[in-house]
């Protein structure tokens, strides 16, 4: 289907753009090189505006966290032997970067004095008016990421551009840490010839509205292809010649050699043959070798062997292995081991004058079967004579490997005949940027500033004095050791550490219920914390209690144990709509999570909720042609809960359930619980009231039921059988209507996508329809939530959502809502788990209009409301009446009050067009109720009468705590919806030449929210 051309969307007006960040996206005649690489289209030549960018597929998307999103892993079917193991599951047991992706945590509040947490949280300074300028930083994570937020705190556009496609390290950026990039660019590493992948990546950045003043390594992967774009773009750089002895550990090691300085004895050894040549040509005396991997980092897999069986033990270690870069090892490095007190020489360097901004002295020891763990670090001055002769010898380095520009991080060992350097790399001091805040209270500066000085701001470059000859404070970081493994149940040493005088900062990457591991590098650190004081003694004292904590009093283990105990896992059968929020909630809660798709290349498998960060250790596809009921039950953790998390997972949750021996509803009654005609019969049967009704499956059985029952006056309700949001449910007051709608429903594909076999025909219930929300244990009932519908005619529909208030069990009509209720969950033997029942109060009292034994659903955007107006939600209930009895007994049996009024407004559309802009959202959003707003509608879509949930241009959140004052606000929103370009200014009004209105219940949105609101953009499937 070809669709009318679009006009060129409106310019984003200063508000807009305090939402939003421009993110290139996929759109027209845009592709993508290498799984996220975007490139212009090949119809432009020569750089874009901002308006080209705007035409060609740059869409305003709201800020989100640089962690991406996770997709669907594997494909699997139940009888799958291969269910047992998924990626995410290999790649938890070797991963190297498993406690990192913790990341390193700041809610260990401060220590109470002011002054010391102004010096060390370093905040980004206030963002300045944007440049026309931008700065590409390689690989932003770890202290890169500090360097990014630099570069916008300062007005430039920051790029980020990564050194592999699908990077294992690209989200490893302090928690808590929001970063906005402007675009994005992937070096397409898969074999494409290396040269033409860089000339697309130099192109894309050249083709940038925005010219490119500066290009920055933000961590180690990253320095090869910094100096090589530098190089290509003509900025400041370091070149391209010696970029390779920049990052490879053997030739930087020899290249220094060549230069002159001292440097280790080494051979780079791809098979045991090299090791036994090496040794034929070089004997140490004492037998002291290291062997570690050409590249990584953080101590991984460094050995020291004292003898040819340990170095032949080592090198078949590391030999293969993926390192904490990610990336394979192709053989070792052999070295000989350097005898001293190890130090980090970081410095800044501009047209190839060096800067030392820092000096740290090393604290590593031998602990738990390791040799070269961290313990932490102290801040020297450049005073002394050992520290001006380290300083001497860096600069001889930075020279040996062509560092004219930019940061440089050098390790050095001070042996008996001098500094000797263990290995070089041009980027800043990583360890996430932790220390940046003692080097600012020590030295007054730090190195990740100083690095962005040097390139964009080199007026303050200028001002750094050679090296730092006194220091402020005394600094030290000292980074946790744990020398136990096991469950952790508590840290309650932080206590005494926060209380310490020098104490400021610290971050913990171990939390409770974490598998904790002893400590052997860096990636197995549980934490580490800052302190700095006036007085080195004060400091020092500080620095060895925390050892002696380590041994007895920071950790509490749960359980000490060699190896993590399996951990208990919850099912989520279809985790899409408010199932997505219910899946974030299981991994939240430290479980395992398992995603199950009800059918074989599902079209809702990877709908997920954009922003809901979900990552599930086994992601499960359903092959419902399996005959074998045996293989249902193959699933790879053990399960303590199985949900659905949508209507259409309904019935597979009933099934896996019962089968696993979980707590379940059984399967006797499943599909009267998802088939709304077994549905009513089976709460008849039970004495409870229903709505009389027939499942014809053709004309001739609606015609036998008139014969049985003539409705006076005569309205009668025509729809699907199985279907949602009012999908084609029409209100008939004849049998020529009822005719119609019969022939319109039956065999056609519903909002479901299923095919509708006949339709569901039934009586008219008069009265107002309420939704009540329920979560049930072991036959125990709650009612967590009562809505009062607003359902309208509207656009020649009879059943169209404006929208839902809550209401307080306050009252004889909600009383005798709960009560329906009740017996409406025990007749449909729901015992435990959610409820969403959707109940009409007639003139003779309640009568079901239909239940759904799964949460209530519109992607969970009413949950805010529930939160800030009852205290809890029916998302956040459903989950603990499995995992944590304890929260779901202080729950009240039924809300008997309200904390404030709160609303969901549901938009609706009058009319049919093109957006050309939405006036309105500024206006709603002003409301003293607005909280939130997602909208389906935006410039450049369609919009078109609303008739159902799935024409619905958007929805807003409304609370406040005076019940007058959100009915004002409600009724505003209906007079805009009104107005003539009150909500949106539309072209083409009349629908003439648009497409078709959506059927899938797909759409994109835009969310806002106010201050106190939590919304993410996220993909709505109403």
């Amino acid at each position: 289907m070809t669709l009318p051309p679009s006009p060129p969307p409106p310019a984003l007006t200063q508000e807009e753009e305090a939402y939003f960040t421009p993110l290139w996206k996929i759109k027209g005649t845009q592709s993508f090189a290498g799984n996220g690489v975007l490139q212009p289209p090949a119809s432009k030549q020569g750089a874009l505006n901002a308006r080209t960018v705007e035409d060609e597929g740059f869409q305003p998307l709201r800020k989100a966290r640089t962690e991406t999103l996770s997709t669907l892993n594997r494909r699997f079917s139940f009888n799958s032997r291969a269910a047992k193991e998924g990626y995410a599951a290999v790649w938890e047991k070797r991963d190297p970067w498993r406690m990192l992706k913790k990341n390193v945590s700041f809610a260990v509040p401060a220590h109470p004095s002011s002054a010391k947490k102004s010096a060390l949280s370093s905040p980004p300074s206030p963002v300045q008016e944007r440049r026309n300028q931008s700065v590409v930083v390689v690989d932003p994570f770890s202290s890169g990421a500090i360097l990014a937020r630099r570069a916008v705190a300062e007005g430039f556009h920051c790029i980020r551009v990564l050194s592999e496609v699908d990077s294992p390290v690209a989200k490893l950026v302090q928690e808590g840490m929001v970063l906005e990039f402007d675009a994005t660019f992937q070096y397409d590493d898969r074999g494409v010839d290396s040269e033409t992948a860089i000339a697309r990546l130099v192109s894309s950045l050249k083709a940038l509205p925005w010219a490119v003043v500066a290009v920055l390594a933000g961590a180690e992967p990253g320095v090869e292809i910094a100096d090589i774009l530098s190089n290509r773009l003509s900025l400041d750089t370091n070149g391209e010649e010696l970029s390779l002895a920049r990052r490879n550990k053997y030739e930087m090691g020899e290249r220094v050699r060549s230069c002159g300085p001292r440097a280790v004895q080494q051979r780079m050894a791809h098979s045991w043959d090299d090791v036994e040549t090496f040794f034929t040509e070089w004997t140490p005396s004492p037998f002291r070798v290291v062997v570690k991997p050409l590249e990584s980092a953080g101590s991984d897999d460094v050995y020291l062997c004292h003898s040819k069986d340990e170095v032949r033990d080592a090198f078949d270690t590391i030999n293969g292995k993926i390192n904490g870069l990610g990336c394979v090892n192709e053989g070792a490095l052999v070295q000989e081991f350097l005898d001293g007190t190890e130090y980090v020489i970081d410095s800044v360097s501009r047209d190839g004058v060096h800067k030392v901004v820092a000096i740290w002295e090393y604290d590593k020891r031998s602990v738990n079967g390791a040799n070269f763990v961290y313990f932490g670090m102290k801040l020297n001055d450049a005073a002394g004579e050992r520290e001006a002769a380290l300083c001497d010898y860096a600069l001889t380095i930075l020279d040996a490997m062509g560092v004219k520009f930019g940061p440089g991080h050098m390790e050095i060992k001070y042996t008996q005949d001098g500094p000797c350097l263990v290995e070089v790399g041009t980027r800043c001091h990583g360890g996430e940027g932790t220390w940046q805040g003692i080097a600012n209270a020590c030295v007054g500066y730090n190195q990740i500033d100083s690095t962005f000085d040097s390139y964009c701001m080199p007026e303050l470059w200028e001002q750094l004095p050679p090296r730092p000859t006194h220091l402020l404070k005394a600094g030290r970081e000292v980074f946790f050791v744990a020398r136990e493994q096991g469950m952790l149940r508590a840290l309650p040493g932080l206590k005494e550490i926060q209380a310490m005088p020098s104490f400021v900062r610290c971050e913990v990457a171990a939390k409770p219920r974490d598998f904790v591991y002893r400590t052997v590098d860096c990636f197995t650190r549980p934490g580490s914390a800052q302190l700095v004081h006036g007085e080195e003694a004060v400091v020092l004292r500080d620095y060895e209690r925390v050892r002696e904590l380590e041994s007895r009093g920071l950790f509490d283990f749960e359980i000490i144990c060699p190896n993590p105990l399996p951990t208990a896992a919850v099912v989520i059968v279809d985790p899409f709509s408010s199932g997505a929020l219910l899946s974030a909630l299981v991994l939240k809660h430290k479980l395992r999570l398992v995603m199950v798709f009800s059918e074989v290349d599902s079209p809702i498998a990877n709908l997920v909720q954009q922003g809901t960060n979900l990552r599930p250790d086994v992601t499960i596809q359903h092959d419902s042609t399996h005959t074998d009921p045996e293989a249902l039950v193959e699933l790879p953790h053990p399960i303590i809960a199985i949900l659905p998390g949508a209507e259409t997972g309904v019935e597979l949750a009933d099934v896996l359930s019962h089968r696993l021996g979980t707590r379940s509803n059984g399967e006797e009654l499943s599909e009267a619980r998802r088939n709304k005609y077994m549905m009513g019969e089976q709460v008849r049967s039970s004495g409870v009231r229903a709505v009389q009704q027939k499942m014809a499956r053709t004309w001739d059985d609606v015609e036998a039921f008139f014969s049985e029952w003539t409705p006076e006056p005569f309205r009668v309700v025509v729809k699907p059988l199985e279907s949602a949001g009012s999908d084609d449910v029409y209100l008939c007051h004849s049998k020529e209507e009822v005719h119609d709608a019969f022939f319109t429903i039956n065999g056609k594909i519903n909002g479901l996508g299923c095919v509708n076999e006949g339709a569901l025909v039934q009586e008219y219930l008069d009265g107002i329809e309420y939704v009540v929300d329920t979560v049930s244990r072991d036959g125990v009932h709650k009612v967590v939530a009562i809505w009062e519908y607003d359902k309208r005619s509207v656009n020649g529909a009879n059943f169209v959502y404006f929208g839902m208030k809550l209401r307080a069990v306050a009252c004889d009509l909600t009383r005798a809502l709960v009560a329906y209720a009740r017996q409406v969950l025990d007749a449909m033997n729901i015992a435990n788990g959610p409820g969403h029942m959707e109940i009409k109060v007639t003139p003779s009292g309640p009568c079901l209009v239909e239940v759904g034994s799964r949460c209530h659903g519109g992607e969970g955007t009413w949950q805010p409301i529930a939160n800030e107006c009852v205290g809890y939600n029916q998302i956040d209930l459903a989950l603990d009446a499995y995992v944590r009895p304890d929260a779901w007994d202080a729950i009240p049996a039924e809300p008997t009050s309200l904390l404030k009024t709160g609303r969901e407004v549901f938009l609706v559309s009058h009319a049919a067009g093109l957006v050309r802009t939405a006036p309105g959202v500024d206006v709603i959003r002003a409301l003293p109720s607005f909280r939130g707003m997602e909208m389906t509608a935006q410039p450049g879509s369609y919009v078109y009468p609303t008739v159902d949930c799935f024409t619905r241009p958007g929805a807003v959140q409304l609370v406040h705590e005076d019940g007058e004052a959100l009915a004002e606000d409600y009724e505003r929103i209906r007079a805009l919806e009104q107005e003539q370009g009150g909500l949106f200014e539309l072209e083409g009004g009349g629908g003439e030449g648009l497409p078709p209105p959506p059927r899938s219940p797909v759409h994109r949105t835009l969310s806002f929210s106010s201050a106190s609101g939590g919304h993410v953009a996220q993909a709505l499937l109403i």
